[in-house]
Formats: structure tokens, sequence, C-alpha cells
């Protein structure tokens, strides 16, 4: 075989994902310009995040560096945000790829295992423009988020999920869509799930499990496009209480009680086209 083109051969075979239908895997057949399988913590493109008590949505928990970690989870190497509950205290892990990695246009997608949410544990996957703006002027999407007042309110936290967009020119002017429904069978099934956002210039398409959740649009006739044009930084958290949940009282938190731990777990994040 002509040399250059068994080198092409290669560089396709090495560039394009396998299609693989082993639970949590990659299964796209499209072409990966970023993955990070959580063999190590990346400090080249994580942060940790620190935020006191109620920081934001009125949130019972503290975040704290030491509450993110890489571990093995089914033997396989996983970040992990715990979540637990020492007396009067909450404490869980959040990250961010503010200033590091970014994300525009084409496909990101991750693959998560969540903990039992009822009553009162909150997940969520989500991205926040990287740039100087204000929120919600810097815009902010959400791609998977759980454990909602609604969702505790119906029974149906295992499999109701809420995905939104953020955006106007201050605070005052904060507008925002949202789109809470049922997917076919539990989140919380102790397996891992992919959550995947496809931006394009004119819609955010929302999938799990490649089954297609909701379409934002965000063309010029939205009136919108403006706040999704930048390039946006990755988020993942465990938040616990606070005004998503409707619940304000530690007491009520059922999902976690004293002396109890939860645990997020994240097998891999990709971004593709």
């Amino acid at each position: 075989m002509n040399e250059k083109l068994f080198f092409l051969l290669t560089l396709c075979l090495f560039f394009f994902s396998c299609t693989s239908n082993e639970e949590g895997s990659i299964s796209q057949n499209e072409i990966s310009v970023f993955i990070d399988e959580f063999d190590v913590f990346d400090t080249s493109i994580w942060n940790k995040e620190i935020h006191d008590a109620g920081w934001t949505n009125n949130e019972l928990q503290s975040y704290d560096a030491q509450h993110v970690s890489v571990g093995m989870d089914d033997g396989r190497s996983v970040l992990m945000l715990k979540a637990e509950r020492i007396g009067n205290k909450i404490i869980s892990g959040r990250i961010n790829s503010r200033g590091k990695k970014t994300f525009k246009t084409g496909c990101i997608e991750a693959s998560i295992k969540l903990p039992q949410l009822s009553d009162g544990l909150w997940p969520a996957f989500w991205l926040m423009g990287d740039n100087e703006k204000q929120w919600p002027a810097c815009g902010e999407i959400d791609i998977m988020e759980m454990g909602s007042q609604g969702a505790i309110e119906a029974g149906k936290v295992s499999t109701m999920m809420n995905t939104a967009i953020h955006y106007g020119s201050n605070v005052n002017a904060h507008r925002q869509e949202y789109h809470q429904d049922n997917v076919s069978a539990s989140l919380l099934d102790g397996k891992y799930h992919r959550y995947k956002l496809e931006r394009s210039e004119y819609s955010l398409d929302i999938y799990v499990d490649d089954e297609k959740f909701y379409s934002f649009d965000i063309s010029k006739a939205s009136g919108r496009d403006n706040y999704f044009k930048d390039d946006f930084f990755i988020l993942f958290n465990l938040a616990v209480g606070g005004d998503f949940t409707g619940i304000h009282d530690m007491d009520k938190i059922t999902a976690l009680k004293d002396g109890e731990k939860a645990i997020m777990y994240v097998d891999w994040v990709r971004i593709s086209y």
C-alpha cells in the first residue's frame, strides 16, 4: 500500500469515533476534536469552584475543591462530584472550563451516571458564554438538569428532565425558555446515560441517549441570536436544594441525611463535528 494512503487511512481511523453500543460508550460517527475521559483531573482544562452556601439560586450546599475528584467506577476512570451532609452543613463539587476549553458549534456530549435525587439533589451539565458579559447577557445553555420541584411533586424525579436557555441584556431584562418533560426510561437506574447538545447557527438541539428531547430556536428571527454567538465554557455540578428544587430547608432534603453522601459520575465529555 502507498505510504501516504496508509497514513491517511490511519488518521481517519484515529479521528472517527467507534460505533460501539456498549453502555456509556461513544457511538457517533463524527470527528472528535476534544475528549476528556478523566484518567486524571486535568487542570489545563478544568477549574474547581469554591463558593459559600446560598451563593446562587438559594442553594443549600457550599462548593469546595475536596469534593471534586477522579476515581474508578465499574472499571472506568471517572470524574466524581460528591455531595455530603455533615451536621448542618452540605458540601458538594462543581467544575468549569472557563478560559481553558470552549465549545461553539457542532456537538458536545457527556456520559453521566446520576445518584438517587429525591428529594433535593440537583445535578446539571451546562454551558455559559466565555466572554466578559455579565449574566444573562453572556448566554446560558442548560443541557441537562434534574430534580426539579415539578418532578418531585409529580413523583417523576427519575424520568423528568429539564433543559433551558437564559439570556437578556441585564438581570432585569432576563428571559428564559425551558422545557420539562419525561424521557422514555429512568435516568436514575445506576447506568451511564448520554446527554448531548447539537449547536448550529440556527438551533440548539438536545438529545438523551440519541433520542431528541427538545430544540431551541436561536435564529435571527427569534431575536436572541446575539446571545448565543460566542464560545461557551462547560460546567458540571451537583447542587442541593434551592429554587429549582423548591426546597430551602435542609431538613427536608430526603436524599442526603446527616452523614450520607451522593456522587455524580462523569465518564467522559466530548466535542465533535
